[in-house]
């Protein structure tokens, strides 16, 4: 075995991306569906969108990041559930602040995961990869 030589094959990359990444969608808004009144109201309190406007935002976040968290998962428009992931996760950036008094925001690592996807590709165990 060479130290600098990957240990399995390059298609199998991508499903240790997309499953940790799908989960980790799907748990949030679930989390965030079990009150949703209170998401409505920290989307509010950032101050970024209008009432109405973040009111709508807080009620559909939840069920988008259910959503493209199942697409990651089964690997299904797995470009697109990335693009949209990285979109989001860029706004949450946005949204939350870069704080140097954390050690590291996590959502710099999940937008890196969702980026790797956009290069990568939905790898194999994917209806995509099954659609080629």
């Amino acid at each position: 075995m060479k130290l600098n030589q990957p240990i399995g094959k390059l298609e199998y990359a991508a499903i240790f991306v997309r499953i940790p990444l799908g989960l980790y969608f799907i748990m949030a808004g679930l989390l965030k569906l079990n009150d949703v009144n209170v998401f409505i109201e920290v989307v509010k309190s950032y101050q970024i969108l209008s009432g109405n406007a973040a009111t709508l935002a807080g009620i559909l976040i939840p069920y988008l990041e259910i959503g493209i968290g199942g697409l990651m998962i089964l690997g299904l428009w797995t470009t697109l559930a990335g693009i949209v992931a990285g979109a989001m996760l860029t706004s949450f950036i946005y949204a939350v602040g870069i704080s140097v008094e954390e050690l590291f925001n996590k959502d710099f690592i999940l937008l890196g995961a969702a980026i790797s996807l956009l290069f990568s590709g939905p790898g194999a165990f994917s209806i995509d990869g099954i659609k080629k």
